[in-house]
């Protein structure tokens, strides 16, 4: 028997939805053909089966996850860096200015 939906019969035939009209099952819903089967079973089925892709899916998303917080670190590390260096070029430009200017006054003396 095939599980979840299914959309065919085993003799090729297309499934029909059928509402159960007795007293036992008043208004439930069924796959009919040559085949029986009551909807929820075939969600039930359909559940079963997703359950494992979900599990992949969760645990590829978790280290995914942990992959962007390690890469947000690195860029904030390397934020953290470049600053520094902002800074030790200011102060290298501003010495190299300072020296300059006192070579230049040295030889104009």
């Amino acid at each position: 028997m095939n599980r979840g939906f299914p959309s065919n019969c085993g003799c090729g035939a297309r499934i029909t939805k059928f509402t159960s009209s007795t007293q036992e099952n008043p208004g439930r819903l069924s796959f009919v053909d040559h085949l029986f089967k009551w909807v929820e079973e075939a969600i039930l089925e359909e559940l079963e089966d997703a359950l494992p892709k979900v599990e992949v899916h969760e645990t590829e998303i978790g280290k995914m996850k942990s992959d962007i917080e390690e890469l947000m670190e690195v860029v904030m590390n390397n934020k953290i860096e470049i600053q520094k260096n902002k800074v030790v070029i200011k102060s290298l430009v501003v010495y190299a200015c300072v020296i300059s200017v006192a070579f230049g006054a040295y030889v104009l003396y």
